[in-house]
């Protein structure tokens, strides 16, 4: 039985915050280290913002326009933002404002999805790295981005 959109929307919310509480810990328990190649916890949340804003939100909003106006579902490649650009953009930002940030977004990413309807949360799209997959699989593979994330803040 496929999840049902209730509670991949408290997984949305419940992820974004224990992403949040594993950056407060990993910056109290590792501030004085620096690991090369590895982005600073504030960095990790500025990044997750970035692509529910960039990614996530503009490709729900896509598949569902597509299913309404009765066309093929929209065919997307793996695409992140630069990561030097994003390393450039939140390392001098606090832990607090990136937090303050990642909540924000994460919030205007469940607004998208709250209101779909069933219909909606079962437009489709072709991915290159998915497959074929629908609103519901796209919220799962957030979460998953989201873990791979918060595995490199603990």
């Amino acid at each position: 039985m496929a999840n049902p959109p209730a509670v991949l929307m408290v997984e949305l919310v419940m992820s974004i915050d224990r992403m949040i509480q594993s950056a407060q810990s990993a910056q109290e328990k590792q501030s004085h280290l620096v690991i090369p190649g590895e982005w600073p916890a504030q960095v990790v949340l500025g990044h997750v913002s970035q692509v529910d804003e960039q990614v996530w939100m503009p490709r729900i909003a896509q598949m569902c326009q597509a299913l309404e106006a009765g066309e093929k579902p929209p065919s997307f490649t793996w695409w992140e933002p630069d990561a030097t650009a994003t390393y450039d953009q939140f390392s001098e930002m606090s832990l607090s404002e990136a937090s303050a940030l990642a909540m924000s977004v994460r919030t205007q990413l469940l607004s998208v999805v709250k209101d779909l309807t069933p219909e909606q949360w079962a437009a489709t799209a072709e991915h290159d790295t998915f497959g074929h997959i629908d609103v519901s699989g796209l919220v799962i593979q957030i979460l998953t981005h989201d873990e791979e994330h918060r595995a490199s803040l603990v």
